[in-house]
């Protein structure tokens, strides 16, 4: 930043500014505090973009250009939230446009600190079992690709096995992991992801790993207070993702150790296991079927559980058909993978301590983080602080997991906030999405219950602004939907 520039912010009053980057279905923000006197703050929240976004690199660095020459080749704090691709790519793809921890270099970005939640401190138990989990269950959903993978290499697998293994790798793919458990780019098997947290947190002299109740003040942000709201350290709420049915999902330790079996493993991840019956003395019932010769065990398949049948040529006996079923497991392994790594995002409330405004910034966190907020309590000042006065004063609502439809709660969330007055950040882009097979990414329902609130200030990134709206804008150029980010500037 010039010193013209510096000039014209000092005259200006004391503001907020929230830039929300529009390089495709992920999150990449700029939350800025820019003073009338003083330097200005800022907070960069995540870099990332979904895995199969045509030109990935490209465009996460044209977007951490943007930061660098916006805050003059410096953040003060980069907040990672969690472990997914969408929220993690740039600091792996781009690592050359950070400069290394404590240092500036001319052209580069430069980071303070850096802040993860608890879920990634080093030695700490409960942290270290939860990665050791995500770890096995990414290993058990390769090991079951790569053998899916052999049997189309065979010619044995069917169109169902075909349509399970793009439900798995398209869970693997938001840790960056392909198949035979090889990184997208192909190099390793501890996926994209893995090595992007191990970068970010090497970026900064300081790492910071919050946990739920966490308050932070420095006199560098005048006016800010953050409050820790998530993830939570309760196994029960990491595992509560969905209220519709107010029930938990299936225990998936029980899940992976199907998977393991499916995939030719044993449930402790030996490869040397083997199925029942050694391979010279197992057939595949597609290979019975397509043999020329007519003999007994063929015809019986092909009558009585195949399809059609001599005996009753107008029956369906597909039904009968089991040889798909030991896919199921694994889908519903690569979901519980998917959805508890988003839980454990890192949700944050930033105070705005003179007007009392809060800018919510939830990540990804699903209904067991969302409601575990409840259960704090902040005394300060003569008052208690709560989830239900924060969400009462959000003005800025970064809306959770790209507008899914179990991570913007409903009565102990979105009801919460004000009914005029707020603004909804929405980082989604609707044709990736669908193109991923998540056909209501944005719920439908969840974008009209925004509007009611909101109006015309639903924010998304793959649409231009609907209307000139109080504080809303675009700019920078060079974006894949033109601008290259959307911004909500406020008085302090």
């Amino acid at each position: 930043m010039g010193g013209a520039s510096r000039k014209r912010q000092a005259a200006s009053p004391s503001r907020i500014r929230v830039r929300m980057y529009r390089q495709g279905l992920g999150d990449c923000f700029l939350v800025s505090l820019l003073l009338a006197r003083g330097e200005p703050f800022h907070i960069m929240i995540d870099c990332g973009v979904i895995l199969g976004t045509p030109d990935t690199t490209s465009r996460l660095a044209t977007v951490i250009d943007d930061i660098i020459d916006t805050a003059g080749g410096k953040i003060d704090v980069l907040v990672v939230t969690h472990e997914h691709y969408d929220h993690v790519a740039g600091f792996v793809l781009c690592d050359d446009k950070f400069a290394p921890a404590g240092k500036r270099q001319a052209g580069k970005l430069s980071v303070g600190e850096v802040w993860f939640a608890w879920t990634e401190k080093p030695g700490d138990k409960l942290a270290e079992q939860l990665r050791e989990q995500r770890r096995k269950r990414k290993e058990a959903l390769a090991g079951l690709l790569a053998r899916l993978d052999e049997m189309g290499a065979a010619g044995t697998d069917q169109a169902g096995e075909t349509d399970q293994a793009g439900e798995i790798e398209q869970a693997l793919r938001f840790f960056g992991v392909g198949k035979l458990g090889k990184d997208g780019d192909g190099t390793d098997k501890i996926g994209v992801t893995a090595r992007a947290m191990a970068i970010a947190q090497g970026l900064a002299p300081k790492v910071m790993f919050w946990e739920p109740g966490q308050v932070w003040q420095s006199d560098a942000a005048p006016g800010l207070k953050i409050y820790g709201l998530g993830p939570p350290r309760d196994d029960k709420a990491f595992r509560k993702t969905d209220s519709t049915t107010e029930t938990y999902h299936l225990d998936a330790g029980f899940l992976e150790d199907a998977v393991r079996l499916a995939a030719g493993q044993s449930p402790d991840g030996d490869r040397e296991f083997r199925a029942p019956f050694d391979r010279a003395h197992r057939n595949s019932l597609a290979a019975i079927v397509a043999r020329k010769d007519t003999g007994a065990a063929a015809g019986f398949i092909n009558e009585h559980y195949y399809g059609q049948g001599a005996a009753n040529p107008e029956a369906d006996l597909t039904w009968r058909r089991i040889d798909e079923a030991w896919l199921g497991s694994a889908g519903q392994l690569a979901l519980a993978l998917d959805n508890a790594t988003n839980n454990t995002s890192l949700a944050l409330a930033i105070e705005l301590i003179d007007s009392g405004k809060v800018l919510l910034f939830p990540a990804d966190a699903q209904v067991g983080n969302w409601l575990s907020w409840h259960s704090l309590r902040w005394e300060e000042d003569n008052r208690t602080v709560t989830a239900t006065d924060l969400l009462a004063r959000t003005r800025f609502y970064k809306v959770g997991h790209h507008g899914s439809h179990n991570a913007t709660l409903k009565a102990k969330g979105l009801e919460m906030m004000p009914l005029t007055g707020l603004v909804a950040f929405l980082p989604v882009d609707a044709e990736m999405a669908k193109a991923k097979r998540w056909f209501e990414m944005p719920l439908p329902h969840l974008l009209e219950a925004l509007r009611e609130r909101c109006g015309d200030a639903v924010v998304r990134i793959d649409k231009e602004l609907s209307s000139a709206h109080p504080g809303l804008s675009s700019g920078g150029k060079n974006g894949p939907f033109g601008s290259l980010y959307h911004e909500w500037v406020q008085l302090l």
